[in-house]
């Protein structure tokens, strides 16, 4: 009978001898083997990676399932967002309602009087229309309170009173530009055009679209009676026209806009001829304006302040403002101011770090300027919430990376005085190399 192979194996295994075996092993080289080995394990790594990406890819994908029926969307899912929209809507309208008052909620042609241009003329021929103007963010709205504080001085109220932002006129009206757009019209998505008419930047568009003079086309009756309509209602519900002897209005572009104001309270005792169109390279105009009236209706207040100052606080209002392209707008409006002065009857120009450091005093001489009377005791009165240094906070934003020794705000600093250093300082007093020195 033949061996099985088990005991072939042994029978090998007794007859070989350990040099037997060493000298097989021998005969095996190593290229033989390596390639073997590499392909072996290559072949056993690739399988194991195919297994354990087919087990993720199984673990990731859920087995499908099956088809279940479609669920009819009933009506509770239909009232629950209707709920949820009216629910959104309410919260707006109360915001606005808690903000703005019952006025926001008005139509425009229902917040008007329905006076004559010879009813508002004889009206004031016993009062005097006072503007207040300025830069914004330059302490107008701060002034305009004090003032307004005067039993014989109707104003349109806080913003809650009259519905329009920080109370300002200008947005009241539809007949001269809305500069400066405030909150309400920029939430409402009223501007069409705010990167140019808008705060900070309206000073510096094209000369014929910001400076409405006595010459423009649309001073008349029928304009005076639509803006002092608009106007008085606001005065008559607040404070009353009978018994004013003041009707005052703040909006910080009434300091552009003076002439063009001061012609239209006054029509038609003051009219001028059409202008001539300015040339695209003056500065103003290319024909001599002419000279103020001996008597007006309107006297103006303009309220300046340091310009770095100012700069600094519209950045809180504005997200791509930058502070050479705000100084560079303050820059205008003085312009603006200084060609408008000689032109009007009535102005007083006064700096708000001024007013604030002694602002009884200060507004003592306002009131005496509007015309009406008064004693030191009810100006300080009207005064007692005026903060003595209005450009604290401002100034330590701006100065502290200059004294931590900032690169960056040290080349700033520099490029900005090296630009305007010189006409702010020589024109207008105010310091700007040095504004940071303690």
């Amino acid at each position: 009978m033949a061996p099985s192979i088990g005991e072939a194996a042994q029978h090998l295994l007794e007859s070989w001898s350990r040099d037997d075996w060493h000298a097989a092993a021998k005969s095996v080289t190593v290229r033989r083997v390596k390639p073997a080995l590499i392909f072996g394990l290559a072949f056993w790594a690739m399988r194991k990676v195919a297994e354990l990406a087919q087990f993720y890819y199984k673990k990731r994908k859920p087995p499908p399932r099956k088809p279940q029926p479609e669920k009819k969307q009933g009506w509770g899912s239909i009232v629950a967002l209707l709920g949820v929209l009216a629910t959104i809507a309410a919260g707006v309208q109360a915001w606005c309602y808690h903000r703005y008052g019952p006025l926001f909620f008005w139509s425009a042609e229902s917040k008007q009087l329905d006076l004559t241009p010879n009813a508002w003329r004889a009206l004031l021929e016993t009062r005097s229309v006072g503007f207040i103007g300025g830069h914004h963010r330059a302490g107008t709205t701060q002034l305009w309170r004090s003032v307004a504080r005067h039993a014989d001085v109707a104003s349109f109220g806080e913003q809650r009173d009259c519905g329009l932002d920080f109370s300002e006129g200008i947005f009241a009206q539809d007949v001269y530009p809305r500069f400066g757009v405030g909150e309400v019209q920029d939430f409402l998505g009223g501007s069409s055009s705010q990167k140019n008419t808008g705060l900070g930047r309206y000073a510096l568009g094209a000369v014929e679209d910001v400076y409405w003079t006595e010459g423009h086309f649309t001073v008349s009756g029928h304009a005076q009676a639509r803006v002092l309509n608009r106007f008085g209602f606001l005065w008559d519900r607040h404070s009353g026209l009978d018994t004013a002897k003041v009707l005052l209005e703040k909006s910080p572009p009434n300091a552009v806009l003076a002439r063009y104001l001061q012609a239209l309270v006054d029509w038609p005792d003051n009219v001028r001829p059409p202008e001539k169109t300015c040339a695209a390279d003056a500065e103003f105009c290319d024909v001599a304006p002419p000279p103020a009236p001996l008597s007006s209706r309107a006297r103006f207040i303009f309220v300046t302040r340091h310009p770095i100052a100012n700069a600094v606080s519209h950045l809180a209002y504005m997200k791509d403002g930058t502070i050479p392209e705000l100084v560079a707008h303050w820059v205008a409006v003085e312009a603006y101011m200084r060609s408008n002065a000689p032109r009007l009857a009535h102005v007083r120009k006064i700096k708000f770090e001024d007013f604030c450091a002694a602002p009884a005093e200060s507004l003592l001489e306002l009131w005496t300027f509007l015309g009406v009377e008064s004693d030191l005791a009810a100006a300080a009165a009207a005064t007692a919430d005026v903060r003595r240094d209005p450009n604290k906070i401002h100034r330590e934003t701006y100065c502290a990376p200059l004294r931590a020794g900032n690169p960056s705000a040290v080349a700033a600093h520099a490029v900005l005085a090296d630009r305007f250093a010189g006409v702010i300082e020589d024109a207008h007093g105010y310091a700007v190399r040095d504004w940071c020195v303690v």
